[in-house]
C-alpha cells in the first residue's frame, strides 16, 4: 500500500469520478485507474463501483476512506514537523558542555537563541570534566558540544574564542593588580577535586609558574571555590566569564595571562537546528577573547 494510492483513492471519492480526480491531480486517467486496481489487489477487495452517475464506495471502500485520510494527514503532519525543525521554527537542540562554560559563556547565547527561535527548546547537559564531555559526544549523545578544544578530534570543530583564567582572592589582595608568581606561591589555595576539569587548568597554571600550591580546601564546584576564595579561605583559579559581576573586583590576571580556547564541535556534521545554533555562537559577541586580542606573551592552556 503506497501513499500515492491512498491519495488517489481519496481524490476519486471527493471528486465523485475518475475523470474529475484525474483533472484535480494532473494525472492521466488510465494511470489513476491502474493505481486503484493495484490498491484493490493489495487489499483483496473492490473499493469503488463505477456507475452511470459516477463512482460509489463499496463496504470495503467505506471502511478504508477514513483510515486513508488519517494516514495521509499523519504523513503530512510528519512532513510539516520536520520542515519546522529544518527551518528553525520548532524542535530542540541538545547542547553538551562543561559546567564552567554552562554558567559563564552560554547564558547570553541562550537568551539570544530564544529571541531568534522562540518555539524551540535549548537543552543543556553539563559535565564536570572535558574528557567526560568528549566521551559523551563520541558515544553519540547530544547534537553539539561546546567546551575546550578536544585533542585529535575527528569531526567538525569551530573556534569560538579564548576565555581568560583569573585568580580569585579577598579584596585585600588588590583588585585590578596582576597576580605574580611569588605572591601565588606564598598563598593558601582552594583547589578542585580531580573529577572537576578545572583541576587540570590549575595544574597547568601552577606548573607553568613552577610552584606547588599549598592546599587548604578542595571542592568539585567552581561556584563553591569562588565563594571560599572571596571569603578569604584561599586563592583559586576560574574562568573570568564564570565570576559573577558582584565578585569582579576579586578577580585578577595571572602573570602574562592564561587562556583556554573554547570550540563548538560534534562527531559528525550537526543537524540543521544544531548548525544554526553553532552559527549563532560564532556570530554573536560572547564573553571570550579573539586570538588576535590576546596580550603579548599570553599562555595558551
Amino acid at each position: 500500500m503506497q501513499l500515492r494510492q491512498l491519495e488517489y483513492f481519496i481524490a476519486i471519492c471527493e471528486a465523485g469520478s475518475f475523470s474529475g480526480a484525474a483533472v484535480r491531480l494532473y494525472v492521466a486517467q488510465p494511470s489513476l485507474s491502474q493505481q486503484i486496481r493495484a490498491l484493490e489487489k493489495e487489499l483483496g477487495a473492490e473499493l469503488l463501483e463505477r456507475g452511470r452517475h459516477g463512482v460509489t464506495l463499496t463496504p470495503a471502500g467505506r471502511i478504508l476512506l477514513p483510515q486513508a485520510r488519517c494516514a495521509v494527514q499523519a504523513i503530512q503532519e510528519a512532513h510539516d514537523s520536520v520542515r519546522q525543525v529544518v527551518e528553525g521554527r520548532n524542535g530542540d537542540v541538545h547542547v553538551l558542555t562543561v559546567r564552567s562554560v554552562a554558567s559563564g559563556v552560554l547564558p547570553s547565547s541562550a537568551a539570544r537563541w530564544h529571541t531568534l527561535f522562540p518555539s524551540t527548546v535549548l537543552r543543556l547537559h553539563d559535565f564536570s570534566h572535558r574528557r567526560a564531555l568528549e566521551d559523551a559526544v563520541r558515544s553519540g549523545e547530544g547534537d553539539i558540544a561546546v567546551g575546550p578544544r578536544p585533542p585529535s578530534w575527528e569531526g567538525p570543530v569551530v573556534s569560538l574564542g579564548y576565555e581568560e583564567m583569573v585568580v580569585i582572592g579577598p579584596v585585600g589582595h588588590g583588585a585590578g593588580v596582576i597576580a605574580e608568581r611569588d605572591e601565588l606561591a606564598d598563598a593558601d589555595w582552594v583547589l578542585y577535586e580531580a573529577e572537576q576539569g578545572m583541576s587540570e587548568v590549575v595544574d597547568r597554571v601552577t606548573g607553568h609558574l613552577k610552584f606547588t600550591p599549598r592546599t587548604v580546601a578542595r571542592t568539585g564546584q567552581v561556584s563553591a571555590a569562588l565563594l571560599f576564595a572571596v571569603e578569604g579561605i584561599g586563592m583559586t583559579v576560574a574562568p573570568e566569564n564564570a565570576v559573577p559581576l558582584r565578585w569582579a573586583k576579586h578577580a585578577r590576571r595571572i602573570g602574562p595571562g592564561f587562556y583556554r580556547e573554547l570550540v563548538a564541535y560534534s562527531r559528525k556534521h550537526p543537524s540543521q537546528l544544531a548548525e544554526r545554533y553553532r552559527d549563532m555562537l560564532t556570530s554573536v559577541e560572547l564573553p571570550l577573547n579573539a586570538e588576535g586580542d590576546l596580550p603579548v606573551g599570553a599562555v595558551r592552556l
